[in-house]
């Protein structure tokens, strides 16, 4: 692979791409000016800049400020979700120990049902009989 690059050689692609544009596109000169040319024949005085500086330094410091709420909101937002992840992790302990005392009652239920002489049938009917008569005495 020998490679021979000469100066016209990137310069011969152009040709090449004209045609492929076609005639139109053959005059540079009538392309549009970069915004960067130096010779833009903008007159920027000093009272202009100095209006312009005044401006930014107001839309800065009000930039400024609204960084300075927002960084202040987040943080008391930060405050409250660790105060809240605090109080649903008491709360989840608070049904945890809930559901053991609700599980050994109901064991010590089953125990006492089994060592009476009583069914666990006849223990249902019995509840239902006076849920019944404080339903009846509440509805009067």
């Amino acid at each position: 692979m020998n490679y021979r690059i000469n100066e016209n050689s990137f310069h011969s692609r152009e040709g090449n791409r004209t045609q492929l544009f076609g005639a139109e596109y053959d005059d540079l000169t009538r392309r549009a000016a970069s915004p960067y040319d130096q010779n833009r024949g903008l007159d920027v005085s000093q009272s202009t800049l100095s209006q312009l500086e005044s401006q930014n330094d107001v839309h800065i410091s009000a930039m400024g400020e609204r960084i300075k709420s927002l960084k202040s909101l987040s943080l008391r937002m930060g405050d409250e979700i660790k105060g809240s992840k605090h109080t649903l992790d008491s709360l989840g302990e608070a049904f945890d120990n809930g559901q053991v005392k609700l599980k050994q009652t109901f064991r010590n239920m089953m125990v006492m049902a089994k060592n009476s002489r009583i069914s666990i049938k006849t223990w249902l009917i019995i509840f239902l009989v006076v849920f019944l008569v404080f339903f009846w005495v509440w509805i009067r």
